[in-house]
């Protein structure tokens, strides 16, 4: 290939890269689906590495290929192979082909009915992973444990000497992920709150374990289970072995350690909270606030107050603008925008935005900034009330809005004032 073809594709990647990162939600929806049939691997990342917090907030179903399915449990520690060092409780993404690659050919002909149980699926349909993963991730892990180093592994950038600690560390999560995605799926629904036995239970015979892997684990409960700090803490305390103990110990701080490096970086927060879906940012706050306030309560990780002092101002930050940015643009230019009166669908949308927006401003002003979410409140119902006298709302759908966003008392003045005037 001549440098001036090469050089004209690597122009049309940032451009489109470019075109990515400047799409809202539904575009993001619509050209991934374009992306996910680029075959080159290497084109297939350029485009997207950019966009790895956009789609990790937004959530989008995507094919459920095998790498992907072999990867779902460790979803949450894969990192770009800059942000990776030899020792950390994660994987780096250029390794994951690789080692995908290792698994397929040590299962033989046992990949023939989790290939044909994935076939045409994407990554959110629950049961269908959860079964292909019941085939395979006990499997994976088996083979992880002792394959030797994988075709294409210069290809990664990775020295070799890595590998064997890596494919054990992947090893273990596998090894525990069907018990350990069963009980992240219970708490996300609501159905369990996390029970210390069984995460000591899921932990217990981790003394054998590559060290990475157990820290591997630890941060992925600490990444995904409410109370996860404090339930820890518990664990660790309630630990008669001592050998056990000692792992375990480190696993922890190593795990928490990396949780909050993570949520400290320039895309931690954002990548949650900033970038997020409207409708999962309220969630993801919870979830960060009561690890935050799990860590601070903890006499164990005292040491670690200044840092979640820190995040939390950074989480308060990013809260006010991601809260700003929804009023704006989830209601107010809708309602600026329209050229006539809003019909059902359009007032389906505002309302699912209004309640977006009062769910993330619940949680969120017990991070900081009260007045702040009081006054741009007001300022939306003022952007409803101006669309009503436009013509864009009817009465009744501008109660509505008004309703869910300033409550039943103030929908009710309005109520009576339009009385009044009849």
């Amino acid at each position: 290939m001549s440098h001036s073809v090469r050089g004209a594709g690597q122009r049309d990647v940032r451009a489109f890269r470019d075109l990515l990162l400047a799409a809202d939600d539904e575009k993001i929806a619509r050209i991934l689906a374009v992306v996910e049939q680029v075959s080159d691997p290497k084109v297939n990342q350029a485009l997207l590495d950019p966009l790895r917090a956009r789609l990790a907030a937004l959530k989008p179903g995507r094919p459920l290929r095998f790498a992907r399915l072999l990867f779902i449990p460790l979803d949450q520690v894969i990192v770009a192979a800059r942000d990776w060092k030899p020792g950390d409780p994660a994987v780096p993404r250029t390794a994951l082909s690789a080692m995908s690659g290792a698994v397929r050919n040590g299962l033989g002909a046992e990949v023939a009915p989790i290939d044909a149980l994935i076939e045409g699926r994407k990554t959110d349909a629950v049961q269908v992973v959860a079964r292909a993963g019941e085939m395979l991730w006990p499997r994976a892990a088996e083979i992880l444990d002792t394959a030797p180093l994988p075709e294409g592994w210069l290809d990664t950038g990775l020295r070799t000497s890595v590998w064997p600690t890596l494919s054990r560390s992947v090893a273990t999560v596998l090894r525990y992920a069907i018990r350990l995605r069963s009980m992240m799926r219970d708490a996300e629904i609501g159905a369990i709150e996390a029970d210390g036995e069984i995460v000591l239970d899921l932990l217990r015979n981790t003394v054998n374990e590559a060290p990475e892997g157990c820290a591997m684990l630890a941060r992925l409960i600490l990444e995904q289970l409410p109370h996860a700090a404090s339930l820890l803490g518990r664990i660790l305390a309630s630990s008669g072995d001592a050998a056990e103990k000692l792992v375990l110990r480190q696993a922890v701080a190593t795990g928490m350690d990396q949780v909050l490096a993570g949520m400290e970086t320039p895309r931690g927060i954002a990548s949650g909270v900033g970038q997020g879906a409207l409708g999962n940012v309220a969630g993801e706050v919870r979830r960060i606030t009561t690890l935050l306030s799990d860590i601070e309560d903890d006499s164990d990780a005292a040491k670690h107050k200044p840092r979640v002092k820190a995040i939390r101002d950074m989480l308060d930050e990013a809260c006010r603008a991601r809260f700003s940015d929804g009023i704006r643009e989830e209601l107010v230019m809708p309602l600026t925008a329209s050229s006539g009166p809003v019909d059902r669908t359009g007032q389906t949308r505002l309302e699912t935005s209004a309640r977006d927006l009062r769910a993330l401003e619940k949680v969120a002003r017990k991070v900081g900034g009260a007045d702040s979410y009081d006054h741009q409140l007001a300022q939306a119902a003022e952007a409803v009330r101006t669309a009503a006298e436009a013509g864009t709302l009817s009465p009744i759908r501008q109660l509505r809005l008004i309703e869910i966003l300033s409550g039943a008392e103030a929908a009710e003045v309005l109520y009576n004032q339009g009385l009044t005037r009849r």
